[in-house]
Formats: C-alpha cells, sequence, structure tokens
C-alpha cells in the first residue's frame, strides 16, 4: 500500500526504531518551513527508510524530494527501484544534512503518502 493510504501516525509506528549510537550516521533533516530534525541511522538503512522516516516529521509536505546541499545530490526517488539502496551505497556520511524539496503533486518520483 501506498503512503498515502495511511497516515503519519501509522507510518511511524511501523517504521523501525532509532538504532544506537554505535557506528550509526547521524542525519540532520530540513523541513521546507526552517525546522530541524536530527536522527540516527544505520549507515545499511536504506534510502527509503529516510523518506520514510522525513515524511513522519511534523510539518513535513506530502510531496518531496530527499537532498543534499554539499555535494549537491539528488538521493533516488520514493517511487524508484534505487530507493533499496542504502546509505553508504549513496555515499551518506554522518552529520549530513538532508533537505526537504517540496515538489507539486504533480512530479514525478517525489514521494507522496500514497506511495509508502
Amino acid at each position: 500500500p501506498s503512503i498515502l493510504d495511511r497516515d503519519k501516525a501509522v507510518v511511524s509506528t511501523q517504521s523501525t526504531g532509532e538504532p544506537t549510537k554505535d557506528h550509526t550516521l547521524s542525519l540532520l533533516f530540513r523541513l521546507p518551513n526552517g525546522s530541524r530534525v536530527t536522527r540516527a541511522f544505520l549507515p545499511e538503512a536504506s534510502v527509503k527508510e529516510l523518506y520514510e522516516f522525513a515524511f513522519t516529521c511534523k510539518d513535513a509536505p506530502n510531496f518531496f524530494t530527499l537532498v543534499t546541499n554539499f555535494p549537491k545530490r539528488i538521493l533516488p526517488a520514493y517511487d524508484t527501484a534505487e530507493v533499496v539502496l542504502s546509505c553508504r551505497e549513496v555515499g551518506l556520511e554522518s552529520s549530513t544534512t538532508l533537505f526537504l524539496q517540496e515538489e507539486d503533486s504533480e512530479s514525478e518520483g517525489s514521494v507522496s503518502e500514497a506511495e509508502m
């Protein structure tokens, strides 16, 4: 089922908990309204898990793409086969900032509640 078929509370309860701090990546999520949320992930966590966590953040838009700023990279979109790649495989390191770049509901590749 897609994420729009479920609400944020349901997705939040289905997500894996935050791992212990040993051997984790501390990632900072910047929402379009300027708020920030930090969470630890295992290097083996999939990009899909990042999208699902970001979607559950208060004030997260319904449609977004995850983007790093330095170096500028757009992470694989939620609805692509590459979303199963791990944080390590896409080159994320601890202390990376991920921006939730708001997308139009018509944009291909952006995450939406309907897709998660």
